[in-house]
């Protein structure tokens, strides 16, 4: 018998979000019993959880495991109430052995060991449980991507309705345009489509060479802007992820090679995100480096890469921007179910850099759009 527990609220527990679908800000107990699941709260959550045949098979109240008369002992310490209705919890349903996730609270995993439970965390076991999207989820990626390719077009117009200055910057209605101003703009787009993002990344030019480095100060002319952009649906908590790269202006020789690279690269991964496999990074690397770009794959010197494909392909996306599975040098093998974001870019100081990501879902037979792709022109 497989008993999973978790214990934790939903705000800042993606385990706990993704089992019982709702956002409850006060600790709840989650267990599933070989497919049976239960769930203990607050007799506050009784109308959000008794009406959630989809998540709950049954669900018990702390007053049914005591809680008020514990409160009444004030000889019990106030810090192991929430683990002591755990114990409750787990002697109820008769369980000896609990999986818990990696986040478990240390405290209550103590107490439950010396109340003679088996407490083992089960690190893959809960991976594998958030990778297998609920509906609710699905909707929420999609809802997201809509809301980012929204935000995305309104970047997309700053930089195209840009004029150039004589001091090699760019001025959108007035004010001089700048990486926070992309970046203001995107954000009140997402929050009037119910979504939010605090990291959004604008870099301009050699600024794309920084990582994750949020991109700050003037847009250039005639130089690549990379955005990234990961919005949160705000009533899910579900996330997506996209980047695009503009250029306000004539793009170069080199970016537009990169550029033609780049989206190559985009199809071939693409192409490979099939369930059962894993070699996606391994196809992009290739790629890259018969083409005579530094990948990490083919990197031999001390230093690490900060040139050229020097980061991973790609990841999973759910309730946190990055998670399960991971396409990279120790890529995840990859199942239907699974919402990947597929992210090829090519850097390279004085040239500027390109990056191209899409968010898919991983079907029986490929890959599937939650909506229509952004346009991946240069040209905003």
């Amino acid at each position: 018998m497989k008993s999973f527990l978790a214990y934790d609220d939903s705000v800042r527990s993606p385990e706990m979000r993704h089992e019982i679908g709702e956002e409850v800000v006060d600790p709840v107990v989650f267990l599933d019993i070989d497919g049976k699941r239960i769930v203990v709260a607050s007799v506050l959550e009784r109308g959000t959880f008794e009406s959630r045949e989809d998540v709950v098979d049954e669900f018990w109240t702390f007053d049914d495991l005591g809680f008020d008369e514990l409160t009444k002992d004030e000889s019990f310490p106030t810090h192991l109430l929430g683990a002591e209705l755990v114990a409750r919890a787990l002697r109820r349903a008769r369980i000896q052995r609990a999986l818990v996730p990696p986040t478990f609270r240390l405290q209550v995993g103590d107490y439950l060991r010396d109340q003679g439970v088996e407490v083992v965390v089960d690190a893959e076991g809960w991976e594998l449980r958030r990778r297998r999207k609920t509906p609710w989820e699905l909707e929420g990626v999609e809802r997201a991507q809509r809301a980012a390719d929204t935000a995305m077009l309104t970047a997309a117009r700053m930089l195209r309705d840009s004029e150039p200055t004589a001091d090699d910057r760019l001025r959108f209605e007035g004010e001089v345009l700048t990486a926070e101003l992309i970046r203001e703009a995107m954000q009140t787009n997402l929050l009037s489509q119910g979504a939010e993002a605090e990291v959004i990344l604008v870099q301009s030019g050699d600024a794309c060479l920084d990582g994750h480095g949020l991109g700050t100060g003037p847009i250039r002319p005639n130089a690549s802007c990379v955005i990234d952009c990961a919005p949160r649906d705000r009533r899910t908590g579900v996330h997506t992820d996209m980047t695009r790269t503009f250029v306000p202006g004539v793009p170069s020789e080199d970016l537009k090679r990169l550029h033609r690279h780049c989206l190559k690269a985009l199809e071939i991964a693409i192409e490979s995100v099939r369930p059962g496999r894993k070699d996606a990074f391994e196809r992009v690397s290739e790629y890259f480096h018969e083409r005579g770009f530094p990948t990490r794959n083919h990197h031999a010197g001390d230093e690490p890469l900060g040139e050229g494909f020097y980061h991973a392909l790609g990841h999973g996306v759910g309730l946190q921007v990055h998670e399960k599975p991971f396409l990279s040098r120790r890529s995840d093998e990859l199942l239907a179910g699974d919402v990947v974001a597929v992210e090829p870019g090519l850097y390279f100081r004085g040239a500027g850099g390109v990056r191209l990501e899409d968010t898919v879902l991983v079907t029986d037979d490929g890959v599937e759009y939650l909506t229509d792709p952004y346009p991946y022109d240069l040209e905003p």
